[in-house]
Parts: structure tokens; C-alpha cells; sequence
């Protein structure tokens, strides 16, 4: 620039000549003038230029928190979800115990199903999740000017987000509500079953005790090892008579044993019979064991099945060591051997359906 070009005494003159050359107009301005003006020009361009920048730097920070707001949510939601589908595994879960404790009891359902459950899912399976709050203001920046067409997308995208999708908390609320009724059912459902379930476990209980009572009451095992020797018959030897039992061989003093449980009502002496025991079952089942050697019980015992009570001999009118075994069903003798056999069985209990 030539020296002095905008120097303060120097003037620029601007004249104006209309076509018809009636007039001309004419403007004067300094050097000075012009340079203040450029100064000013300069000065408001810059001004906008900051107050975009300001708004683009405002934008971007308000796209990073809607993003950090979203995947917190999305995470909380994610959080929900599962939490939901594990109760309602769950809850599907109690329902088909108790299903099978209602086949077990008999036992009709109570209540129709509530509602339809949830169908447990992996929540990537799920629609982007939003969360039933208000969305962030997006203009939270005064702007003068819209920023740049890109940064208002991902802004207007975030926003509406939050809006346009099915699986909310709000949804998830509303089927914990009715999971929440579901489950009120199905636990007052199984404390019912559970007391009907204990009730049949405590009557199949005394039931199997019974049943094993009435088989420890039935005359079942051999009094002892050996041979029958002596039929349930009429006989000629050694007397004519009918034998109301069975004699089993064995070596003397062998052991002699219950063959039911019962009360012992005779041990002692008794006539030809020798030393006998008799035993009382108390289902009308009684069971003499005559000619033994030695007792080993005393009457009023009690004895169980198996339980060892003599020893085999030869008392009494008996012609070698054996044991005369007899049963007597409600006082008349019946024949021992289908007991040995144990092709006889109690009138077992049955419990009631």
C-alpha cells in the first residue's frame, strides 16, 4: 500500500450522477471512517462466527448426554426386563409343581389364569428399549442459527427414540402388575396344596405302617428250618386222630422262631404238647410251636417276626425232635403249609383317593 494511502487527513469522494444529470450527488468520507467501518464488519462476522461454534459445541454435548441418558436407561430397562423374565420363569415353574401336586391330591384348579404371561426372551431380541419419562429438552442452547444438518439428526433421532418404542418401563410395570397377581394365586395355591400334599404324605405314611404291621401280623416264615414230616390230615400214627398242624424236623436244641409278630399268651407246659409257646397276633391269627426243648419267652411278651422264642426238642408226646407248628384262624386250626409257602397275604389298607 503506497504511504499515507489511509492516512486521517486524506478524503475518499464518491459522486453520484443521476441519468438525467439534474443533480449529482456526492459523498465524502476519511480514511479513518473506512478502516472504522471495516473494523465493525470484521468484528459482527466474527461474533456470529462464535455464536455457531457455541452452538455446535452445545449440540454435540447435548447428543453425548442424551446417548449416556439412553444407554443408562436402556440398561436399567434391560435390568427390568430380565428381572421380570426370571420371575416369570419362576412363577412357571411354582405353577407346574403345583400342577403335579394337584394330579398327586386330586385337586381341581382354583382360579383361571390370570393373564398371559410373558414370553422370556433375550432382551437383544427387543425393539431399541425407551423409558416411559420425559425426553430431554433438545434445544436447550438458544439458537440463532440451526446447527450443522448432521448433529440435528442424531439430536431429533435421540429424542424421538425415547417415544416411538413398544417395550417400555411402562409396559414392564404393567406385567409386573400382573405378575404380581399371578404370583398372590399360585402361592396361596400351593400353601393350600402343600397342606393337602403333607395330609396324603402323613396318610400314605400310616397307611405303609399299617400295611407293614399286617404283614408282620400274618404268619409268613417257617418257625423253623427242616422237613414236614406231619401233614394237616387225618393219621394213623401214632394215634388215629386228625393232625390240626405240621411237623417240621430239625436238630434237637435248633433254634425255634416267631413267625409273626404278636403277644406270646402260653409258655409253659401243656400235656402232650411238651413246653409250647403260643403266640397272639391280634388279627385272629394265633400260632402254636409245641415240644421244644428250652423257652426263651414268658407270656404277656411282646415278640416280633423272625424273633427267636425256643429251641427244638422232643417234649410232650413226640417221637424225635421237631417243632408241631399250628395256626388257628378266630380259634380253628387251619393248614400251615400255604403260610410257609406264602401264598397267604393280609387284607392289606387301602388309603382313600
Amino acid at each position: 500500500m503506497p504511504k499515507g494511502l489511509l492516512s486521517p487527513d486524506k478524503r475518499i469522494v464518491i459522486k453520484i450522477i443521476p441519468h438525467d444529470a439534474a443533480s449529482v450527488y456526492k459523498l465524502e468520507v476519511t480514511h479513518r471512517h473506512v478502516a472504522i467501518g471495516l473494523t465493525c464488519v470484521l468484528a459482527v462476522v466474527a461474533a456470529l462466527f462464535f455464536d455457531h461454534e457455541v452452538q455446535v459445541r452445545a449440540a454435540e454435548a447435548q447428543v453425548k448426554a442424551l446417548q449416556k441418558v439412553t444407554t443408562s436407561q436402556r440398561q436399567q430397562l434391560v435390568n427390568f426386563s430380565n428381572q421380570t423374565n426370571y420371575m416369570w420363569r419362576q412363577l412357571h415353574q411354582i405353577q407346574h409343581e403345583n400342577q403335579v401336586i394337584r394330579r398327586l391330591t386330586a385337586t381341581p384348579a382354583p382360579h383361571p389364569p390370570v393373564g398371559t404371561a410373558k414370553q422370556a426372551k433375550p432382551f437383544a431380541m427387543l425393539a431399541p428399549e425407551p423409558v416411559a419419562v420425559a425426553p430431554l429438552p433438545v434445544a436447550v442452547v438458544p439458537m440463532h442459527a440451526p446447527p450443522s444438518p448432521t448433529l440435528w439428526a442424531q439430536v431429533v433421532a435421540l429424542a424421538r427414540a425415547y417415544q416411538d418404542s413398544t417395550v417400555t418401563f411402562a409396559s414392564e410395570s404393567a406385567q409386573m402388575s400382573v405378575l404380581a397377581i399371578e404370583l398372590d394365586h399360585t402361592y396361596s395355591d400351593a400353601l393350600v396344596l402343600k397342606g393337602k400334599a403333607l395330609a396324603l404324605a402323613e396318610a400314605r405314611r400310616e397307611e405303609a405302617m399299617a400295611r407293614q404291621r399286617a404283614l408282620d401280623a400274618m404268619p409268613s416264615i417257617w418257625p423253623t428250618e427242616g422237613s414236614i414230616t406231619g401233614c394237616f390230615c387225618y393219621r394213623s400214627y401214632p394215634d388215629r386222630e386228625f393232625h390240626p398242624g405240621v411237623d417240621i424236623v430239625n436238630d434237637y436244641g435248633a433254634p425255634v422262631y416267631a413267625t409273626a409278630s404278636g403277644t406270646v399268651i402260653l409258655a409253659g407246659w401243656d400235656s402232650g404238647y411238651g413246653e409250647k409257646v403260643e403266640i397272639d397276633h391280634g388279627n385272629g391269627y394265633v400260632t402254636w410251636y409245641g415240644h421244644n426243648t428250652e423257652l426263651l419267652v414268658s407270656a404277656g411278651q411282646s415278640v416280633h417276626k423272625g424273633e427267636l422264642i425256643a429251641r427244638v426238642g422232643s417234649t410232650g408226646f413226640a417221637t424225635g425232635p421237631h417243632v408241631h407248628y399250628e395256626v388257628l384262624l378266630n380259634g380253628t386250626p387251619v393248614n400251615p403249609e400255604p403260610f410257609l409257602s406264602g401264598s397267604v397275604l393280609p387284607q392289606l389298607p387301602q388309603i382313600s383317593s
